[in-house]
Order: structure tokens, then sequence, then C-alpha cells
């Protein structure tokens, strides 16, 4: 029998309304072809906390959810467990709170954070093979399936069919141990967290995962059978620009990933970049 695994749906403001209608978590479920042993929705930034909680309410009573963790209330603890202070966060907080809030809160120790704004292209179980694989293969921190943009040959170090292995991490979808991920890991630093959008502006939880994975060789491993699918949005995607000189921090940034990645001679945590 696969591993009970908890799946979490961050929302906000703009996506709450959506993730709290009759049947999204069910339908995630059906997408993954997997059954999670809980379904829990994490919420932050909304404007009436009263509204989105009564929706929530519905689905509990429904039986599509079995809880509502609200952010704010639990960032305290997961700092502590994570070793970080709210300083840390940047000038970004809202990329990080939320998922370092997802892997400490109580539950399964397997978790599943999916995105209210992505889908697989098809129905498919990659949870059960990629559970097998993680069970196997120590070195191994996160799970996902692929991505749209066609840029994983470049990014893999090992190949064992139907998986690709390699560095790297998305929070869009990943599939880990909260027993690895609530603990002291953040603190890594490498110039490969500079090719992240809003590396400017914080340390985002996406960045210091993949250094603590490149300084401690630690992989993911993404399903080639199926993609996920995240529509182009403008209010989904824009980032904040910052100050002028945060502007010319990014594009510092810039400038060296490229720099590294063109570079004949680079050391091993810079692999796959």
């Amino acid at each position: 029998m696969p591993a009970g695994v908890d799946l979490v749906v961050n929302t906000f403001e703009r996506t709450y309304r959506k993730v709290l209608a009759p049947g999204f978590l069910r339908g995630i479920e059906q997408q993954n072809g997997f059954e999670f042993q809980r379904r829990v929705v994490l919420v932050s930034n909304v404007d009436d906390r009263a509204a989105v909680g009564a929706l929530a309410q519905e689905r509990i009573d429904a039986g599509e959810i079995d809880e509502i963790a609200w952010v704010d209330e639990h960032l305290p603890a997961a700092l502590e467990r994570a070793g970080l202070t709210r300083r840390d966060l940047g000038d970004v907080p809202f990329f990080t709170d939320w998922a370092l809030v997802a892997v400490a809160l109580q539950g399964s120790d397997w978790l599943l954070h999916w995105d209210a704004d992505i889908t697989l292209e098809r129905p498919f179980d990659w949870v059960t093979p990629t559970l097998e694989l993680m069970d196997a293969d120590p070195r191994i921190l996160i799970g996902n399936p692929n991505w749209e943009a066609p840029t994983l040959a470049r990014e893999t170090l090992e190949e064992r069919p139907p998986f690709a292995l390699g560095f790297g991490f998305s929070d869009q979808v990943f599939l880990a141990r909260r027993s690895e991920l609530a603990r002291p890991i953040y603190s890594e630093r490498c110039i490969a967290r500079l090719r992240y959008p809003v590396a400017h502006l914080g340390h985002i939880f996406e960045a210091r995962i993949d250094a603590y994975m490149r300084h401690n060789h630690r992989l993911r491993a993404t399903h080639t059978g199926v993609r996920y699918l995240h529509p182009w949005d403008p209010a989904a995607t824009a980032y904040p620009h910052g100050t002028m000189l945060q502007r010319m921090r990014r594009l510092r940034n810039m400038a060296v990933v490229e720099a590294v990645r063109r570079s004949p001679w680079k050391p091993g945590c810079m692999r796959g970049l």
C-alpha cells in the first residue's frame, strides 16, 4: 500500500474562491489518481477572513477537506523549526512563509503541495511510483511531475526511467517528507539561488531548498510520464520590481548566472544549472 500523503493547497485572496468551490480538491485527487490521507487548505493574505472561514467550513462539512490552516497563526512555530526569523524572509515574505508552514503542519510525514493554478495535462498517478523511488533512494529529497518548459534535459544528472534525477526545486508542485523539510536546512548559500525571479528582494523558499540540495547532494526525481500545466495569467505571474538598486541587483544576478552557465568549469553544486 502507498504511504499516507497529505495534500496541501496554498491559497490567498486571488484564488480562495476557486480552491474552496465544491469539488476542487477532489478534482486534484482525480487528476493524480491518488487518494490522499488528508486534504488541507492553507490560507494567507485574504481580505475577508470570516468569509473564507465560512466557505472552508462548508467544504469540511461536505467531507471534501479535512482542515483549514491560517499561515499567520502557524508561522511562529514554523520559523522556529526552520531556524529562521521573520527578518530572514526579506522584502517578499509571502514567497516563503506559507511554504514553511506547509511543511511544519501536523499530519502525515509525506506531503504533496499543489499550487491552486496548475493542472496535470492528463490524469496520471505519478505519486505512487515516486513514493517507491524516494523510499528506495535516500538521495532524493523532492518528487514532482515534469513541467512545460523544455529544460529537463539540461537539468538532468542521472536517468532512472521514467525518472530524471537532478538538482533544482519549484514550489508549484512538490512531494516530500515533512521530517526532511521542517528542520534548520534553510541557511545554505549558493550562486544558483540567484536565478530565481525575486532573488534581488530576498532568499525565498525555492532558492533556500535548492541551495540546500546542491550543497548536500540531495536530488529531485522528475516523473517524465506526465507534465503539469500552469496557464499564463498576468495576475498570477507578476513579480514585484523593487527599488532601482534592487532592480540593478536583479540584472547583476542574471549576468552572474549566465556567466556560470557558459563557464567550461563549474563547481559540482552548479551542475544542471
